[in-house]
């Protein structure tokens, strides 16, 4: 049996840069959701949960690596195609 992929996050990174700081927020994040399973994103304040459920939301852009929600890779999506995805796929 093949279970349908929904969610693909692939080696997710986000680095943000303030006044010549670098802050790494999320750093290599990999996983895969198939329908019908539970997930919960756990972790200490300042881990990056927020930034990853930013970046699986559609609402940023991931430094480094994709994220793929039931087939489309929102991260090289244009803004009109991820407006679709977010209107018919997720929600949080």
């Amino acid at each position: 049996m093949v279970l349908e992929e929904v969610l693909r996050v692939s080696n997710v990174s986000k680095i943000y840069t303030m006044d010549g700081v670098t802050f790494t927020a999320l750093d290599n994040a990999s996983f895969v959701v198939h329908k019908g399973e539970f997930v919960a994103i756990m972790g200490p304040s300042g881990s990056g949960k927020s930034t990853l459920m930013h970046i699986i939301g559609g609402l940023d852009r991931p430094t480094e690596g994709t994220v793929s929600i039931a087939g489309v890779d929102t991260t090289r999506a244009s803004d009109h195609a991820l407006a679709r995805v977010r209107n018919s796929a997720i929600g949080f």
